[in-house]
């Protein structure tokens, strides 16, 4: 019994049921792929530069605005939401790509790119947003190699035994990828909803002021995504794939941030309703995306 309410869907569950769902990913996958993206770099070049910038840009004019108009916004909230804006992007992008069909090698560069500039990008926003908020202000201890290891054990890794499993052996047929993918995915949404129900109390304390920024800000930053991409001549998967990306952030750096820089655990409470926001709202946008007249 003890070990049971020591086990959190967070931190037990999720990462072996992302490693399963990144090993059906590379199932999928072929070598080709990359080196045919490489052959194009205008598209991983501007769909990282979309991606990167998006997110800051509607959070900082969301918080002035807000902070303007006198709608009232907590600290907390405005230091959440900013802390969430200069994360990279986190790996669950790429199982949303695939869940939407969209280019996945392309997912997995700017995945894999966001996550090693981020020992520039991290400090750099969160200097700027200190010029709004104070405290922001001081340097910022960013642990960029736990990020590049969790991205080299959930991402890369399965999804390069995947990709050795399909090129090495007759064993990954269609039915048996399909099957697959099934069943990581109905795991991986009764993890989400475990999580949901394990920090259901922390929802409850900031939802009301937490949950309309965290919905507000994941359909903004998709739908903005997608217009920039597109309006760079994106075709419609590759900018599908930068909206993806760009709305998934890596939140394990938020939380370090708040809890061991800022020793404000009351500023985690916007990030952990994102986290859960975004993965049921991403989820839906993966799965119906074309059907919204906008996207299709």
């Amino acid at each position: 019994m003890d070990l049971f309410q020591h086990i959190s869907a967070q931190q037990h569950l999720l990462p072996p049921v992302i490693f399963l769902a990144t090993f059906a990913i590379g199932l999928e996958l072929r070598i080709a792929q990359f080196v045919e993206l490489a052959k194009q770099p205008r598209i991983p070049i501007l769909g990282t530069i979309i991606h990167s910038l998006t997110f800051p840009s509607i959070a900082v004019a969301a918080v002035l605005i807000v902070q303007a108009l006198g709608l009232g916004i907590t600290e907390a909230t405005a230091l959440g939401v900013l802390l969430i804006a200069a994360c990279p992007s986190g790996g669950f992008s790429n199982i949303l790509t695939t869940i939407a069909r969209a280019n996945l090698p392309l997912s997995i560069v700017l995945t894999a790119v966001s996550s090693i500039l981020s020992f520039l990008s991290v400090p750099l926003l969160l200097g700027g947003f200190a010029l709004l908020l104070t405290e922001l202000d001081g340097s910022v201890s960013l642990p960029v190699a736990q990020i590049l290891l969790q991205l080299t054990v959930l991402i890369l890794i399965p999804i390069g035994l995947g990709i050795w499993v399909q090129e090495a052996s007759d064993w990954a047929t269609e039915t048996r990828i399909q099957k697959w993918q099934s069943r990581t995915q109905l795991l991986l949404y009764l993890t989400v909803a475990l999580m949901i129900v394990e920090s259901w109390e922390i929802m409850v304390a900031g939802f009301i002021q937490a949950l309309p920024w965290s919905i507000g800000l994941c359909a903004t930053n998709i739908a903005a995504c997608f217009a920039l991409a597109k309006a760079s001549k994106l075709e419609t998967e590759d900018a599908i794939t930068v909206a993806l990306e760009g709305s998934i952030r890596n939140l394990g750096v938020a939380f370090l941030i708040a809890a061991n820089t800022l020793e404000r655990v009351d500023i985690a409470v916007l990030p952990t309703v994102y986290f859960l926001t975004v993965l049921v709202i991403s989820i839906l946008f993966a799965k119906f995306w074309r059907r919204i007249p906008f996207f299709s």
